[in-house]
């Protein structure tokens, strides 16, 4: 997870609009928290591993296991932030142990073939212990994987992995002023902070897109978003998504309190 202050990121916005005197003035928090959001999103879907995490995750009991919903309470952030709810979209490995508390390093976890696992211990999905040995894992079905032994109903059963999830949102309600104390940090990696900036900057001259001068800053702002993501997904994936445009109203414009 990054590490880069919102009200930095902000910072930079209000300061590229000429509208930090006071600042949020023309350009309400409000509005640019939004464009926040959605610019992340746009980010982490075109180069996903812009929002990968390395966490303590408390095991479902059995085998099978998801990632498409991790509540706060079952999470322990690997950079030190404060616990949320995550929502995964694929995994990357499973690394290690972690006791009973998300806290104690125990034995490293291997990728283990399912059809090996089938045929030499076809009862493999009802055994049971406290430390996993083994993950099973499908990338067509990137959201779920398998452990084993499978994990009991008690005691709790905790896991270091590595995977991809969606930014979390930014709430709008903070007061994320430049001269500011709030600590919310984005969740993209700081090299997409650029990006980010040119987002924002893009949707909120396009907002006052009837000015002829806005519009110019609008599109140019929107090039070098789509050129920079192009240029930075093909060098990730090896795929470039080719976007034309910029990618707007990736959910709900307005940021949950």
């Amino acid at each position: 997870m990054a590490n880069t202050l919102v009200r930095e990121v902000l910072y930079r916005v209000s300061d590229a609009l000429q509208d930090l005197k006071p600042q949020f003035t023309r350009w309400t928090q409000r509005s640019l928290i939004a464009y926040l959001n959605d610019g992340q999103r746009a980010i982490a879907k075109y180069c996903p591993p812009a929002c990968s995490r390395v966490d303590a995750i408390k095991l479902s009991p059995g085998t099978k296991q998801s990632l498409a919903f991790i509540p706060a309470a079952s999470v322990v952030p690997g950079d030190g932030s404060t616990a949320a709810d995550v929502h995964g979209n694929g995994l990357v490995s499973v690394i290690r142990n972690m006791g009973s508390d998300g806290l104690t390093p125990g034995n490293a976890i291997r990728i283990v073939d399912r059809e090996v696992l089938d045929i030499y211990s076809p009862e493999w999905h009802t055994t049971t212990d406290t430390k996993v040995s083994g993950f099973v894992f499908d990338p067509r079905i990137p959201k779920y994987f398998y452990v084993t032994p499978g994990v009991p109903a008690s005691p709790a059963v905790w896991v270091e992995a590595s995977f991809l999830a969606d930014p979390l949102e930014v709430s709008a309600t903070p007061d994320y002023g430049y001269n500011g104390s709030d600590t919310t940090t984005i969740s993209i990696d700081p090299k997409f902070v650029d990006d980010l900036v040119n987002y924002i900057l893009a949707r909120a001259y396009g907002k006052d897109s009837e000015s002829a001068s806005n519009k110019v800053l609008a599109d140019g702002y929107t090039t070098q978003f789509v050129g920079s993501i192009n240029a930075q997904a093909t060098a990730l994936l090896g795929v470039n998504p080719n976007l034309q445009s910029l990618p707007s109203n990736m959910a709900a414009s307005t940021p949950r309190a």
